[in-house]
């Protein structure tokens, strides 16, 4: 990855694949180790896991190095990008979620795109036989963006990492595809993101389209930084990692699974194709995914780390919640009620560097902001 172009090209600064180490659970954040290299304190040799398959712990060839951080706002004399970039958009939600809820993110996913019609979003569910199927029914023949896999809802217990490898099958199966959901999911890029996320699109668009163009799609990985950290053993931590699912010390660097990240085509097809998403099924969905790349890139895949802005959203984050859009600093924002993101996504709308986010941000505060 050639850095010193990057940043001519792109405006964009160069971090370290650790630049967020404060961006961790409480529990983890007193346990954190300064390594993001697993290997280091892990054995190299390939161990078992549960389900007998081996995992490659040698280090990736960009497990400690450098990274890209895109920009959100065009460099001096560049245009500002009105077209995103060609991609899908799984967005996670579930069979007891409200409409009301989808409905905030429909509107926010219609202003990233632009009018281009070059993002295309379903709201991923697990397929079910409940009280919420007939309303769940009649919200798909109104808007046609609900897309039912065959997996079961929740968090914990791997759950979410299994329905997330759903979603995935299901972009990867949907190559060459000419018509129905199969259009819509293929795509260069594959995005994951939580149905409580506000995407700054002027900043989306214009940060991604210069990675894009900078590295292409293919093997790209985007998000926002979640460093190498021990995983947690507390059993009543909703972020427990059992020893069977994952026996190191340390988990490899990954980006955030709520604030949303991208993942290449290519990058997906040899997760899926490969069988190192099945394999890997940890309880702790993007930590999943950070060994999914880890393992990619200790087969000598070259992946192309692009650090966006933004935050998780919870306390320890200490996310910025106020003040200006000119200097809200973030392209990507977990865990906002239905109500800010609206908010929020109207102040997008107007892209005003001026306009005052402090009443988007007082309109259903989530516990744990």
């Amino acid at each position: 990855m050639t850095i010193v172009s990057a940043v001519a090209a792109l405006c964009i600064l160069v971090v370290p694949s650790n630049a967020a180490m404060l961006r961790s659970t409480p529990q983890q954040g007193a346990e954190m180790v300064r390594s993001n290299n697993i290997s280091k304190t892990s054995p190299v040799g390939p161990a078992k896991n549960s389900t007998g398959h081996s995992r490659l712990l040698p280090p990736g060839p960009n497990s400690t190095g450098p990274s890209v951080f895109f920009t959100s706002q065009p460099a001096p004399g560049q245009a500002p990008v009105t077209d995103a970039p060609q991609m899908f958009v799984a967005v996670l939600t579930t069979r007891a979620t409200p409409i009301e809820k989808r409905m905030a993110i429909r509107g926010l996913w219609n202003e990233v795109d632009g009018g281009s019609g070059h993002i295309c979003a379903r709201f991923v569910v697990c397929q079910g036989a409940d009280t919420h199927q007939v309303a769940l029914q009649n919200e798909h023949a109104q808007f046609g963006d609900m897309l039912f896999l065959p997996c079961a809802e929740g968090y914990a217990q791997g759950l979410l990492t299994k329905k997330v490898i759903e979603a995935l099958r299901a972009y990867r199966n949907a190559a060459g595809a000419t018509g129905g959901d199969g259009q819509c999911l293929d795509r260069p890029l594959f995005m994951k993101m939580d149905d409580d996320t506000f995407v700054a699109g002027h900043r989306f668009r214009q940060g991604l389209s210069a990675a894009v163009g900078q590295y292409g799609t293919d093997f790209m990985y985007a998000g926002v930084d979640l460093p190498g950290q021990p995983p947690s053993r507390d059993v009543s931590s909703p972020w427990y990692e059992p020893v069977q699912t994952w026996p190191y010390p340390n988990y490899p660097p990954a980006m955030y699974g709520g604030p949303g990240y991208i993942l290449g085509r290519a990058l997906v097809h040899r997760m899926i194709d490969e069988g190192v998403a099945d394999s890997h099924v940890l309880w702790n969905e993007d930590r999943a995914v950070g060994v999914w790349v880890h393992v990619l890139e200790s087969k000598g895949v070259m992946v192309a780390w692009i650090r966006i802005p933004g935050t998780n959203g919870f306390y320890w984050d200490n996310p910025v919640k106020w003040g200006t859009w000119g200097m809200y600093p973030y392209t990507l924002h977990h865990h906002l009620s239905k109500a800010c993101i609206y908010c929020l996504t109207l102040v997008d709308q107007t892209n005003d560097p001026n306009a005052v986010l402090d009443s988007c941000f007082a309109q259903e505060p989530l516990p744990g902001a």
